[in-house]
């Protein structure tokens, strides 16, 4: 019975992610209407957020996976509040009203979450650890790659949903196509907070047991985080059919030998780990 539910739960994943694939190439007929650019955002984060919490749950509980959650949500809602009054870590900027009367959207703090999880997870895939409890200096090197595996994604966005679309706009526009550098380093100082403060909570608490590990040990299961994060990627390299110009030809390209490159790599490693079914 168990294993038919198992079974049930990894079709409506795949089902999903192929759902996923189907809209991010789907969007590329709405990118000639300004007025979907939100609703694009909110359908795509959507989608991820779903995905991210049917393969978190599957793999941490509910209790670890909604404790991400709150930890990810307390960092990055915190330090978003403090950049737009102080400029600090990111600079100065503010959201745009399209995607929230709030002053940080709530759709962003489900797309740190979503990325967050994604990233986390290749970083198990990268490092080896796949399904084991992080210890020694696992506990301080996971969450180190997760950092960069997840300022990969802003590396290739932010220049599009901010210079271009404008879901964000920069007081001081910087020198990487209208971001400010201080961006990228204030993303990796959050993002590796929350990833630290979940590595030290899980080193205590995580467990799995026996019955459980036959279930998520396999490779069908770490593909689907490697498939996810590639199709995030693809959706960003097809935004140059938002606009053709440099910056979407340049995300594109950029895009390819960071996010797509470690979901390939990732894929690499998964298929050909031995220990996995």
């Amino acid at each position: 019975m168990n294993n038919k539910i198992t079974e049930k739960l990894s079709r409506l994943r795949w089902s999903l992610i192929i759902v996923f694939f189907i809209v991010n190439i789907l969007l590329i007929f709405t990118y000639r209407n300004p007025n979907l650019l939100s609703i694009d955002s909110f359908l795509v984060t959507a989608l991820l957020f779903i995905l991210a919490i049917l393969n978190g749950t599957k793999r941490y509980g509910k209790k670890n996976i909604i404790i991400f959650f709150l930890i990810t949500w307390a960092v990055s809602f915190s330090f978003e509040n403090l950049s737009i009054v102080t400029g600090f870590p990111f600079g100065f900027y503010h959201y745009s009203p399209s995607l929230g009367l709030l002053t940080v959207p709530l759709i962003i703090i489900f797309a740190y979450f979503s990325i967050g999880y994604l990233s986390w997870m290749l970083s198990h895939v990268l490092t080896g650890q796949y399904s084991k409890k992080l210890q020694g200096k696992q506990i301080f090197l996971v969450p180190f790659i997760a950092a960069f595996i997840m300022v990969m994604w802003d590396l290739s966005v932010d220049p599009i949903s901010s210079t271009l679309q404008g879901l964000w706009v920069w007081t001081n526009p910087g020198a990487y196509f209208g971001v400010p550098i201080s961006n990228f380093f204030g993303w990796f100082l959050v993002v590796y907070i929350f990833f630290q403060v979940f590595a030290l909570y899980l080193s205590r608490y995580d467990s799995i047991k026996d019955e459980k590990v036959n279930k998520i040990y396999n490779k069908p299961f770490w593909s689907e985080v490697a498939v996810i994060y590639g199709i995030t990627g693809l959706g960003t390299i097809l935004s140059i059919f938002y606009q053709f110009n440099e910056i979407t030809v340049d995300m594109a390209l950029i895009t390819v030998f960071t996010m797509i490159f470690v979901s390939i790599l990732a894929l690499i490693n998964i298929w050909n780990n031995d220990d996995l079914d």
